[in-house]
């Protein structure tokens, strides 16, 4: 009688422990999805971090940053710290710069053909290379972008792919931070 027992014992451990893998293997991939999801809400946050940082680079020196870590060294700071992409876990961001601009004085003030100074140029936004926060980019940075290529679960502007997200100082005006349309003012209301 005590055999007999034993063997129904070990039945019931089988069953159960097949019961939980499945319960396991269904849980596994909302859990996933649920990281990635985060993920996404900090590379949103993150961009939204660098192109106010970038704006307010413009405002305060009358120029865009050559380097993501130049608006965290140049005191005033305007970036409080140098953020890494968290879709791919490095420092290594896609770069949007400005086509055709001018090269600027050590000072950072433009520098014209005949070597005046020059106005800083209407954005045209290009995608960059993919620079360390400290590298020097093809031009001015005037925004960034993940290098991720994957598939996001969430739009953002319209796009899915993380590398189609940018951050620019123009997505802080058509963008709210959780990435819906920021409200335009109508009749009767002020800025």
């Amino acid at each position: 009688m005590v055999r007999k027992s034993r063997g129904y014992t070990l039945v019931a451990l089988i069953v159960a422990m097949t019961v939980m893998s499945i319960l396991i293997a269904a849980v596994l991939p909302m859990a996933s999805a649920e990281s990635q999801r985060d993920k996404e809400a900090e590379l949103i946050f993150r961009g939204f971090q660098y192109a106010e940082g970038i704006r307010t680079f413009r405002k305060r020196y009358g120029r865009y940053p050559n380097t993501l870590k130049e608006m965290f060294e140049m005191r005033p700071r305007t970036l409080r710290k140098l953020w890494k992409d968290p879709m791919t876990n490095s420092d290594k961001w896609g770069l949007i710069t400005l086509a055709g601009a001018p090269l600027t004085t050590p000072g950072g003030a433009p520098v014209s053909p005949g070597g005046g100074m020059a106005p800083t140029p209407a954005p045209t936004p290009t995608p960059g290379g993919v620079g360390n926060p400290g590298t020097a980019p093809p031009g001015p940075i005037m925004g960034v972008y993940s290098t991720s290529k994957k598939k996001g679960y969430r739009l953002f502007s319209g796009r899915e792919n993380y590398n189609e997200w940018q951050f620019t100082e123009q997505t802080l005006l058509t963008q709210a931070p959780g990435g819906a349309p920021v409200p335009q003012p109508g009749p009767g209301i002020a800025r």
